[in-house]
């Protein structure tokens, strides 16, 4: 039986207020405070308010047929009834935006059963094989080097623990972002400093003496302390010791020569100043203000400082990054980071192949890549896991633990020379018994 008209607007009023609320939860991760207070300042209210308004007149130029009903997305019927208030649409021009909208939105559409990891994987990888060999290039200088090309695709595919050529771009606070030198001083005092960068270390066994010689030059470039030094090093050895200037002599007598040893290059492979990992950095001026660029990164102890602005600053380390600011921003780098090499290549490629990859190695909450430890050993078929690489070793695994194979997949299909259940081979036509040229899915 139909439903009563009555009860059909119900159901719309329903199902729309579970949209909007929908819409906004998802849009609220998306957007930063500032981001979301901008949008909503140009942006008009909720579809339920903007009908509420076509209702009272106050929007005389909307089309009859309602925003909600629309097939579009939340924030594009949103920005459609903007354009609308703010260029006084007639209701013809109005019809006709919206039709082209939902064109253009109708051919950006995935059709049912297409194999949209094969056409990512073709996408990413036909393209791909144009990228440079370069291992490196410099980011404005010879000072901090990043991966570029085929290698650092392979390093984000791969789901690397570790960054070959980690980098950092810190962005400062006011008044060190407007000031070259407070800026370069800041930096300084970034840069991972460790004694043995700054000192020379002279053994005289013979005499049971060690002198350590602090380089003038070098406290002055990396703007250290001498006598913060000082004590460091006679906190960090349990010598007697003796200072002449800028000379630190250690005796011992009775001590083992080797223990000795041990102590001295321990000593002088401790950090002195500086944030652990940062190896270089160098200043840069980006939209009328300085930021830092480093090689190496630390992103966890640099956002607790207080002079950088934690919500600008970036890292090129995804495994970094999704460790301290959660699996999202992990994927998000994942998709920057790929469509930025590409470019950097003039490779254009559909971000939302880049974004398919990135949700296949990020779903189950951890960066993994698409390797036999990652994502090939989380795969329910055992022809899958077995058809990527240790054939044998899969295949006896699922022997033992009694696994079957369902047959659901691209590969498993292929293996067993079935129709893939993708594009056409989703559909199943069966001929009419009654001998009619109908046929039935």
């Amino acid at each position: 039986m139909a439903k009563k008209k009555e009860d059909v607007e119900i159901l719309e009023e329903k199902e729309l207020n579970e949209m909007e609320d929908t819409e906004l939860d998802e849009g609220s991760d998306e957007l930063s405070g500032k981001e979301e207070k901008e949008l909503e300042d140009e942006l008009p209210e909720k579809p339920a308010k903007i009908k509420e308004k076509k209702e009272r007149g106050e929007i005389p130029n909307a089309s009859k047929e309602d925003w909600e009903e629309q097939p579009l997305p939340y924030w594009v019927m949103v920005q459609i009834a903007a354009i609308a208030e703010r260029e006084k649409l007639s209701k013809p021009k109005l019809e006709a935006l919206i039709e082209r909208i939902k064109g253009k939105f109708a051919d950006l559409n995935v059709e049912a059963g297409e194999a949209v990891g094969i056409v990512a994987a073709q996408s990413i990888g036909e393209p791909g094989t144009q990228l440079t060999l370069k291992t490196k290039h410099y980011a404005g200088a010879a000072e901090v080097s990043v991966g570029s090309g085929i290698q650092r695709v392979e390093e984000i595919v791969d789901g690397r623990s570790k960054s070959k050529y980690p980098t950092m771009t810190i962005f400062l606070k006011p008044p060190l972002n407007n000031d070259r030198e407070k800026a370069l001083k800041f930096a300084k005092k970034l840069r991972e400093v460790r004694l043995k960068d700054i000192a020379d270390l002279h053994e005289d066994f013979a005499n049971s003496t060690v002198s350590i010689e602090l380089r003038e030059k070098d406290m002055k470039e990396y703007l250290l302390d001498e006598k913060e030094i000082i004590s460091k090093i006679k906190s960090g050895i349990k010598l007697e010791a003796h200072q002449k200037k800028n000379v630190i002599e250690l005796s011992f007598r009775r001590e083992a020569l080797i223990k000795i040893r041990k102590a001295l290059l321990k000593l002088f492979n401790s950090r002195v100043q500086g944030v652990k990992g940062i190896d270089k950095v160098l200043i840069a001026k980006e939209e009328n203000e300085f930021v830092i660029k480093t090689s190496g990164a630390n992103l966890k102890s640099v956002l607790k400082l207080e002079e950088i602005d934690a919500n600008r600053t970036t890292t090129n380390d995804i495994s970094e990054a999704s460790k301290v600011l959660g699996i999202e921003a992990g994927r998000a780098m994942i998709v920057e980071e790929l469509h930025k090499t590409f470019k950097d290549n003039r490779i254009a490629i559909d971000i939302r192949h880049l974004m398919l990859l990135a949700d296949l190695m990020t779903y189950s909450g951890e960066v993994k890549g698409i390797v036999r430890t990652g994502i090939t050993r989380e795969k329910a078929s055992p022809f899958a896991r077995a058809a990527f690489e240790e054939t044998v070793k899969h295949l006896l695994d699922a022997s033992f633990k009694g696994e079957s194979e369902e047959l659901q997949g691209v590969v498993e299909n292929i293996i067993v020379g079935q129709p893939v259940k993708v594009g056409t081979g989703i559909v199943e036509l069966i001929m009419s018994n009654t001998g009619s040229s109908k046929a039935k899915k």
